[in-house]
């Protein structure tokens, strides 16, 4: 099983015991000690994980070499420091995530970098699929949805995912769906497209590969060498030739996030079946820039702890 596959799995099994931790700590201790906790958290797994410590610092590295990059790390080269605040990102998104989901709004700020287009949408009815990332913390979203009265369908590799309807359900959280996601099956495909024909709108996470790694994937220019990313979310937007948008949320203080959303293809285009593979590779190629741009710009919320680039053999760094 690959590297990424493995993380998968374990941040999502992990994620649903720390969200159930996070709610005690939340509502029972406050934002404060949560934050306190995420800093003894990320200390415990940084020494833990040697392999995530590796993959911290080489991403960190290919930031550095990026003059803006270099500027958003505040040095020249990245090191134990750099990694650790890295993994304190990671556990301050998970407490964060919690806090949104329980309503806890007014313990949040939340400003907005190019968001205007997708309310236009939402105002006229019309959907929109939106190529999320593990960069910051999606679940900001959540927040947008209650702001805007928004429906919002995350397309995720659950295999659970009624379990975790409930669990939103159980916080007061009805605007947010998660999809299982399939890669063999193309139910996931006909959900998707009636989201969309309801004026919903449906958001996938497009920088990982599917625990397993059977599905088609396409390298493209990442941050200084071809990186593989997943080729599916590519081709189901051509194929159902809906707006196309990147959407982030990033931490940009303490309880404060940007929501970031830059379109990739906004206006609608139905792309004929010889094509389709053409079309997809051209809004990888521009999702792939957007996400280096978001990365430089804020690279302590980029959230894939395993040899992305697949250059396990350079050394181990940290």
């Amino acid at each position: 099983m690959s590297q990424s596959a493995r993380w998968e799995q374990l941040s999502e099994a992990g994620s649903r015991t720390s969200l159930e931790i996070a709610r005690w700590i939340v509502q029972s201790l406050g934002r404060r000690v949560g934050v306190v906790v995420a800093a003894a958290a990320a200390t415990y797994f940084m020494l833990r994980r040697g392999s995530g410590r590796r993959a911290s610092r080489r991403y960190l590295e290919r930031v550095a070499a990026v003059p803006e990059g270099r500027k958003a790390l505040g040095r020249e080269q990245p090191g134990v420091t750099s990694v650790w605040r890295h993994f304190f990102e990671i556990s301050l998104s998970v407490l964060d995530r919690i806090v949104v989901w329980s309503g806890a709004l007014d313990a949040m700020e939340l400003t907005h970098d190019g968001s205007e287009e997708i309310f236009a949408l939402a105002d006229a009815g019309r959907g929109a699929l939106i190529l999320g990332a593990h960069i910051g913390n999606l679940d900001m979203l959540g927040f947008v949805a209650r702001q805007h009265d928004l429906v919002v369908n995350v397309v995720a590799y659950y295999h659970n995912a009624e379990r975790i309807n409930a669990f939103l359900q159980s916080l007061g959280n009805e605007q947010v769906r998660v999809l299982e996601r399939d890669p063999d099956s193309i139910q996931t495909a006909l959900r998707v497209r009636a989201c969309l024909e309801r004026g919903e709108f449906v958001v996938v996470l497009a920088d990982r590969v599917a625990p397993g790694g059977a599905e088609r994937t396409e390298a493209v220019p990442f941050l200084g060498d071809p990186a593989r990313f997943p080729f599916g979310p590519f081709l189901l937007a051509a194929t159902l030739g809906y707006p196309v948008y990147l959407s982030l949320c990033v931490c940009t203080g303490n309880a404060r996030y940007t929501a970031v959303m830059r379109p990739i293809a906004a206006e609608p285009k139905r792309t004929p079946r010889a094509e389709r593979d053409r079309r997809a590779h051209e809004l990888l190629t521009r999702y792939v820039a957007l996400l280096e741009e978001v990365c430089v710009r804020y690279p302590f919320q980029w959230f894939n702890f395993f040899d992305f680039w697949e250059d396990e053999g350079r050394g181990d760094g940290a």
